[in-house]
């Protein structure tokens, strides 16, 4: 698990888990009490209308008081007789009047709370003895006295009293530890499982740069030959971890940069010998007498300067291709025509063909408002490349052909030949620096032109391909991504 996302999960746990325990526990607590289901209780009774005691009636009021805890004592009254009573001083089947059941509340409310409801909302107002407080406020009349009785809307006396115990001091601390002991408990698994978390989080943290550290200083020690160790457990892959994957791809790439600078100064020294050691040959023979004649002077001086333009051009051509490995160029790409460049290659490649005597073929349909992001000089060089190749491994009276063509997402640029092939054991080694296949042997060349090639194209984005048979020629194909055109111009 990635450690972002294991930051993540901490957080959000450690922002949900007690936001939930603040609001569940007291929620608990308050969906228990009793002072709540007393409430409840009233507000259902409220809810039966138009009660005339029927059996339906006596049903539905007892449906409603099973919802009253056990603490919560009840008592129904009809007509000043107790119906259901769930309370002592009001046995069930007597009857009282208002002042009894009055004295009765006065003299047990130090322990209890009180509530009365009718559920017909028939109001019967009261007001009681002067030695005791109104339970609500009567309806009293200008000339009446207070002390006296007053019925007001008397048809009904239907009404329910219940009544809970006041908590006393054991009772409220009793009723803290219910709520308070779950809330510790809980918070207490939670750090515990905050504290393991973060253990196991610094551990694997700390495994994974350990790891990193090593791996780092072997390649900074020069260790490229083995691979790097990816020692991770199951489940504990990271970004850390995942930064070993990568330096072991730096590993084989600077192993390959290593290999290919070693077959670059091979290559050059094998290339550079031959020209250096015929001009050394030449120089000596003639200091030392051997060429002593007037002509042989003068043809081993032709020779000398012939090996010494080869040994320049090789220098030039090596130069040449440190510069494209210099990324400076790739900053200077513009967005530039294609057309005009496919025609010049094209012309240029006929009249060479004139020249070496290769039957050249051109079949060119590109959008004339076609452009592309590039280097034209390179691009250039790159077809003249794949051209001169084409030339060098024909006899006279092939032929080459070069075309291209464009679809709604691509263009496509061939060079192919009728020559001598490739064959399939060099095919997979034509773009490697400094290699030069069997049919290549006899010919002149560094072995740097298809790696020139595959370097320009590879570095404009775009794609290069062979296909080839042996004694019966190569296509070099070069893929570009590109845009729909609209106007097509072809070019025989």
């Amino acid at each position: 698990m990635r450690i972002r996302t294991q930051f993540k999960l901490l957080i959000a746990t450690i922002i949900i888990i007690p936001t939930l325990c603040l609001i569940f526990i007291p929620l608990h607590y308050y969906l228990t009490s009793s002072q709540r289901y007393l409430m409840q209780g009233y507000k259902q009774i409220r809810n039966i209308e138009n009660l005339d005691i029927s059996d339906d009636d006596w049903n539905t009021l007892e449906e409603q008081l099973k919802n009253i805890p056990d603490d919560v004592q009840v008592a129904v009254l009809y007509e000043n007789k107790v119906l259901i009573s769930t309370i002592e001083e009001l046995p069930e089947g007597s009857e009282l009047s208002v002042f009894d059941l009055f004295d009765i509340i006065h003299s047990t409310s130090h322990s209890y709370d009180y509530q009365m409801q009718s559920p017909l909302h028939r109001n019967r107002m009261m007001y009681e003895r002067p030695d005791l407080k109104p339970v609500e406020k009567p309806n009293i009349k200008p000339d009446e006295k207070p002390g006296e009785l007053t019925d007001i809307n008397t048809e009904s006396h239907f009404f329910v009293i219940s009544r809970t115990p006041i908590p006393t001091r054991e009772a409220k601390l009793e009723n803290l530890r219910s709520v308070y002991i779950p809330l510790f408990l809980t918070l207490s698994a939670f750090v515990i499982f905050c504290i393991v978390y973060l253990i196991r989080l610094s551990r694997t943290i700390s495994s994974s740069i350990t790891i990193l550290e090593h791996n780092t200083q072997r390649i900074a020690q020069g260790e490229l030959d083995k691979s790097l160790s990816q020692n991770v457990k199951k489940g504990y892959s990271n970004e850390i971890t995942s930064l070993t994957q990568s330096i072991e791809k730096m590993r084989q790439s600077l192993k390959e940069d290593q290999e290919k600078q070693s077959r670059f100064i091979m290559g050059i020294s094998h290339d550079l010998r031959t020209p250096v050691a015929l001009i050394k040959g030449y120089t000596e023979a003639i200091s030392d007498g051997v060429v002593a004649d007037i002509d042989s002077v003068k043809s081993s001086l032709d020779v000398i300067h012939t090996k010494a333009d080869q040994l320049e051009g090789m220098i030039n051509t090596l130069i040449d291709y440190v510069k494209l490995n210099d990324t400076d160029w790739r900053q200077t790409l513009v967005k530039q025509a294609l057309l005009p460049l496919l025609e010049e290659f094209a012309q240029g490649a006929r009249l060479t063909g004139e020249v070496y005597k290769r039957n050249i073929e051109t079949d060119i349909h590109i959008n004339e408002n076609t452009c592309l992001t590039m280097d034209r000089t390179l691009v250039m060089r790159a077809l003249e490349n794949l051209f001169s190749n084409a030339v060098r491994y024909t006899q006279e009276g092939q032929s080459i052909s070069i075309k291209a063509s464009q679809t709604e997402e691509n263009i496509f640029i061939s060079v192919s030949d009728t020559g001598c092939g490739i064959q399939p054991k060099d095919l997979e080694h034509v773009w490697e620096l400094f290699y030069r296949g069997t049919n290549s042997r006899r010919e002149q060349g560094m072995g740097i032109g298809l790696s020139t090639v595959k370097n320009i194209i590879d570095t404009h984005g775009w794609n290069i391909s062979v296909s080839s048979e042996s004694e019966k020629g190569s296509t070099f194909t070069i893929t570009i991504p590109t845009e729909p055109c609209v106007q097509t111009k072809t070019i025989q």
